[in-house]
């Protein structure tokens, strides 16, 4: 369009996006399935950007499609000044700009040294410089008084999950009953939804829970089955998604929900959770593993990471164990 930005309220990062690849030479037919390419969460997170770009162009009349690297450099020092950014932030700002402009941002030398620059200037810091060992969560879950109600159970299975799996909360909200494979020793969770790290050479993750005989109050996979019985007469027919929130009309319990849940019995067993959030369990988990002596290998395999950690997970040379040696390593956990 030939109107000036300035005419033009902001108009939403699908729009932007789309436009910018028409001003490519995408064919419109085929704009849809590109879009499809960049998920949800990074179309929300893109967002942020587009917003702050939208108005930075309207402020000092840059083409919002055909900046100039130099236009780029600015808002990103803008940016970084005004709202104290740190490199990750800044980073994910070129990144969204790159998609949308002319301009090859991604091998820009300019671009590269600037970030280069904000990493040193302000490093990113780790977001736990410690953990905390699970085994008071654990004593506490084993001595929470049965039979447990709805919201109780809900707190204690998504919590087992996420210590004896390892897994993001992202992943266990996406949960099906139809992808619960139960055998005489453990029942296996098939993940058929996206999440976080899904690409098309990666499998899907599959969750490995196995039977606690000796541990009982700690049996995650018995908690499953209990918690599929409890819901059985609430659930709708078309409700697949495992967790449901505790209180009527027991719709779908979202990432959000579950988290809430994980940080409301981390404080009830003692856990600083001003200092620990729901996420830390994968942390806590992986690191409590390492200390019972399970191999790297088995742990990255598990917890799904990166290739270069499964590389230095064998560089230990230490033997795969079985499948559900995770979450057997969390529940036997030996006192410090």
């Amino acid at each position: 369009s030939s109107t000036p930005i300035s005419q033009h309220p902001y108009i939403g990062s699908r729009q932007i996006i789309r436009e910018a690849f028409l001003k490519k030479g995408v064919p419109a037919e085929a704009i849809d399935t590109m879009t499809c390419s960049i998920s949800e969460g990074t179309l929300k997170q893109y967002n942020a950007t587009y917003k702050l770009w939208w108005s930075f162009c309207l402020k000092h009349q840059i083409p919002v499609w055909d900046a100039t690297t130099s236009h780029v450099l600015k808002f990103l020092t803008y940016v970084q000044t005004n709202k104290k950014l740190k490199y990750g932030s800044i980073n994910s700002h070129k990144s969204a700009l790159a998609l949308i402009l002319n301009t090859d941002l991604s091998n820009n030398i300019l671009l590269k040294r600037y970030l280069k620059g904000v990493y040193r200037r302000n490093p990113p810091t780790r977001k736990y410089n410690s953990t905390w060992n699970p085994q008071p969560l654990l004593d506490y879950i084993s001595n929470m008084a049965e039979p447990l109600d709805l919201k109780s159970l809900s707190q204690k299975l998504v919590t087992l999950l996420a210590l004896t799996t390892a897994g993001r909360l992202q992943t266990i909200s996406l949960i099906r009953i139809s992808g619960i494979v139960e055998s005489p020793q453990k029942i296996q969770i098939f993940i058929s939804d996206r999440i976080k790290t899904s690409s098309l050479n990666k499998k899907q993750p599959c969750l490995q829970l196995p039977f606690f005989n000796e541990k009982p109050t700690l049996c995650v996979a018995s908690a499953l089955k209990k918690y599929i019985q409890l819901t059985n007469n609430i659930r709708k027919v078309e409700q697949d998604f495992l967790f449901l929130t505790a209180k009527a009309p027991h719709n779908l319990a979202s990432k959000q929900t579950l988290s809430r849940w994980v940080k409301e019995l981390l404080k009830k067993a003692g856990i600083d959770t001003s200092m620990f959030q729901a996420h830390s369990t994968r942390h806590s988990a992986s690191s409590a593993a390492l200390r019972q002596g399970l191999s790297l290998e088995t742990i990255c395999r598990t917890v799904g990471w990166s290739e270069s950690s499964q590389t230095f997970g064998k560089f230990y040379n230490r033997p795969l164990i079985d499948d559900t040696a995770f979450a057997k390593s969390i529940i036997n956990l030996t006192p410090l």
